[in-house]
């Protein structure tokens, strides 16, 4: 199988040079390697006509910064430069064999027509499998993220900030009673990834279940989020991409009472 995955690549390869410059760039806002955790990438070729792609890579350093990556793929040393054959899919896998975890995010620049996701895998010896997908997706300025931290719940987040400048970006949060806070995350450089426990970087929803909305007045940004059970196995949890305004503002001030 291996052999046939690097011919049919070596193959596609070579039709490279009938194709033009990206027309999309999607961001894959999380990608892990090693300490258990396996990344799978699937890229798919909706159009009726070959289309090509190219991740680009990086990972986390200090503070939110990143640098160049190159995670090691079972199917071929390369992302750069894929082309997929109309109504055709790709899959490419991690080796997930490093003793440490690396963190980060992917950048796909791809013709029209290539739509793509990721799996994440978490293996423990002698444990059953654990995987979440997320989808690919262009940035935008806005993204809502349902959430429970109840029962012992918890959601993580993975956010990227795949513009050129650092972005300031305030979060605000309507629980399923209607109690309504903010808060703001340090600023995320540019190139920059962040993944944490919701309710650990804002304690204040610790317990609830709500709507988290996520908003940068300045740039845009992409997210997954990975919903978590007591006993830690992980799916996925919608995110949703929107733009404009936030939707969660605080409640107007009352006019002042009589006699003020």
């Amino acid at each position: 199988m291996k052999q046939f995955t690097e011919a049919t690549l070596a193959v596609l390869l070579l039709c490279l040079p009938l194709f033009g410059q990206s027309a999309q760039t999607l961001t894959i806002p999380h990608v892990v390697d090693g300490g258990g955790w396996q990344t799978t990438i699937v890229l798919t070729n909706s159009a009726t006509v070959s289309a090509s792609a190219t991740l680009i890579f990086n990972s986390d350093t200090t503070g939110g910064g990143t640098q160049p990556w190159t995670p090691p793929f079972v199917e071929t040393g390369s992302t750069a430069g894929l082309v997929l054959i109309s109504g055709s899919s790709l899959f490419l896998h991690t080796t997930g064999t490093a003793a440490a975890l690396t963190e980060g995010w992917a950048e796909l620049d791809a013709d029209a027509g290539i739509v793509a996701y990721v799996v994440f895998t978490y293996r423990l010896p002698g444990q059953q499998n654990d995987e979440g997908t997320a989808p690919a997706a262009a940035a935008t300025n806005r993204i809502l993220v349902p959430y429970d931290d109840s029962s012992g719940y918890v959601t993580g987040i993975a956010i990227v900030n795949p513009t050129a400048m650092a972005q300031d970006i305030t979060v605000g949060f309507q629980t399923t009673a209607g109690a309504v806070a903010f808060g703001t995350l340090p600023t995320v450089p540019p190139q920059g990834h962040m993944a944490f426990v919701l309710s650990q970087q804002f304690p204040v929803i610790a317990g609830h279940a709500g709507l988290a909305e996520f908003y940068s007045a300045t740039g845009n940004l992409s997210m997954i989020a990975l919903r978590f059970n007591p006993t830690l196995s992980f799916t996925a949890a919608p995110v949703y991409f929107q733009t404009g305004p936030p939707l969660i503002t605080a409640p107007p001030v009352p006019p002042p009472g009589p006699g003020y």
